[in-house]
């Protein structure tokens, strides 16, 4: 009988021969009886098949793709600062398309078409450059199972062949980067960004004391690092707050999706910006002064727009989201991509004031405005959570036809050790009678996936919320967004009363008490934050 062609050798599949032994002496390699003998030449790389006259052998054709195993998952090596590389270029084009988009409104308000048809001729590329930046990346993996029936040698779809020891069968698959989230340590970045604050700080002071001429100098020295000094200070903030709070909610993330959020929330500033500088507007009467038009913008457009769109955003990735961890981590993550790049246009414009104003503005909005953006968010982030948790415990309730059952504590697995040699379950009790000791409770935290315990980079933050108090969360998104509506409204207003409160002072009085109030409000925040924080990680994570 003639072995079937799947069980032949790579390259030799339809042919009539079949190499096995050892070169013979008159320049053929043995072949099993009823076969013949295939020729061989040697060269300096060793033994070459060579297909006798008139005859020449086909490379089999490489098999298909196939549904990868759904129990593979695939990820790349972390590599934290590529991905800043990667945001950092994705807020510009988000940026750009957001200035050429607003131009399509702006055309049909002014009655001027052609301004809008021009508008959405030159977004349409920024964004096809921004789907093709965000395309999925995927991993193609090959790899050789163990099969009586298969082969040796397989052909690879990038070309070349694989060969192993034993009989395989070759199988190749498309599968989605599953790599988690992984950003640089917010320790080093806050060191990055006191070290820019430090040095524009001292600029700032010789700009104001020393004489003209060693002023100037000042200022061309000021020019030579504004753009890094932008770069910096509009994105290392965000990138912080990022870490850190990646890092203290304890909600393994892929990359992907985290990517995904903060995108969103740079998408959300398109409506937003349209709503603020083009809609609410024109409700307005004509008799306001300039000063009440601003003011009304900042204090109601900008809270329920800004806040509308990034709970849109929100929604939409509501499918991602399983408890209220999840939520807030989402609506953290589209907050900060709002702020993101709203930043940039922040503080691009505080470069033409010079050296003062670069410095005021990226310390107030990297320590106040960015983690206000994201909190707020968070709180509607928190209410969907709430939500799809209840909605997913009624539909296994309304499956398993029994009622809600929401313990105190959900029941922990049990964790068992597994003899390797008969993959037989050993008892605790067989454990002890031999004298070991098993800390199970290490073992849980060690195997942690995103249960109640905690893995060991949250346990100090854990034992620092033993002593702190938290906040009531938001249990339904409506809530959540009023709030982050209320939240908002009272920065942007406490604000805008002050600067109408010390109209006609001095400048100088103006800008230390508005500066004042600034860090007020700053550290109102911050408080504000921890306490959401220290709630956020004692709620349900959706494991149970």
């Amino acid at each position: 009988m003639q072995p079937a062609d799947d069980e032949l050798p790579y390259g030799m599949q339809g042919s009539p021969f079949l190499p096995e032994g050892t070169p013979a002496a008159d320049g053929t390699m043995g072949a099993r009886p009823g076969y013949g003998h295939v020729p061989v030449q040697q060269t300096d790389w060793g033994s070459t098949l060579v297909a006798p006259a008139g005859q020449q052998y086909v490379i089999p054709e490489v098999k298909p793709l196939t549904p990868p195993p759904k129990d593979v998952q695939m990820a790349r090596v972390a590599s934290p600062w590529k991905t800043y590389r990667r945001i950092l270029g994705t807020v510009f084009l988000a940026w750009l398309l957001a200035e050429i988009v607003f131009t399509v409104p702006l055309g049909f308000a002014l009655g001027e078409p052609s301004l809008s048809i021009c508008g959405a001729i030159f977004a349409a590329p920024l964004i096809l450059w921004l789907g093709f930046l965000r395309r999925p990346r995927v991993i193609h993996l090959q790899r050789a199972v163990p099969n009586a029936h298969g082969a040796q040698i397989h052909p690879l779809a990038g070309g070349g062949s694989l060969q192993t020891p034993t009989t395989t069968r070759f199988e190749h698959h498309l599968l989605r980067d599953d790599s988690v989230l992984d950003t640089p340590p917010d320790k080093t970045l806050w060191l990055l960004f006191a070290g820019l604050i430090g040095l524009l700080l001292v600029m700032s002071v010789l700009y104001r004391t020393l004489p003209d001429d060693a002023a100037l100098i000042v200022l061309l020295l000021f020019a030579l690092i504004a753009i890094p000094a932008w770069l910096f200070g509009f994105s290392i903030p965000v990138l912080a707050w990022w870490s850190h709070s990646t890092r203290n909610i304890g909600v393994h993330t892929r990359q992907r999706d985290a990517e995904a959020w903060l995108v969103g929330g740079m998408l959300a500033a398109i409506p937003a910006l349209t709503i603020n500088s083009l809609f609410f507007p024109m409700l307005l009467w004509d008799s306001l002064s300039d000063f009440q038009t601003m003011a009304l913008i900042t204090v109601v457009s900008a809270p329920v727009g800004e806040e509308l769109c990034k709970g849109m955003f929100v929604w939409l990735f509501r499918h991602k989201i399983r408890s209220p961890r999840h939520g807030f981590q989402v609506g953290f993550t589209v907050g900060l991509g709002f702020a993101m790049l709203e930043n940039l246009s922040y503080i691009l414009s505080s470069m033409f004031g010079g050296p003062v104003s670069l410095t005021l503005t990226a310390l107030i909005r990297g320590l106040g405005s960015i983690p206000g953006h994201a909190f707020w968010t968070g709180l509607t982030g928190v209410g969907m959570g709430w939500l799809m948790l209840h909605q997913a415990q009624r539909a296994r309730a309304a499956t398993a036809g029994q009622e809600i059952v929401t313990p105190d504590e959900p029941e922990l697995p049990e964790w068992k050790l597994v003899d390797p040699k008969t993959g037989q379950f050993i008892e605790q009790a067989e454990v002890e009678s031999s004298g070991s000791q098993i800390d199970l409770g290490l073992v849980k935290k060690l195997l942690h996936r995103g249960g109640d315990e905690p893995p060991p980079q949250l346990e100090h933050a854990i034992e620092r919320d033993e002593h702190r108090a938290g906040i009531p969360l938001p249990k339904h998104p409506l809530i959540g967004l009023g709030l982050a509506m209320l939240g908002h409204a009272f920065w942007n207003g406490s604000l805008t009363f002050l600067e109408w409160a010390l109209r006609g002072g001095s400048d100088t009085v103006v800008i230390v008490v508005q500066l004042c109030w600034s860090l007020v409000l700053v550290m109102g925040i911050l408080t504000l934050g921890r306490g959401l924080l220290v709630s956020v990680r004692s709620a349900p994570d959706g494991s149970s």
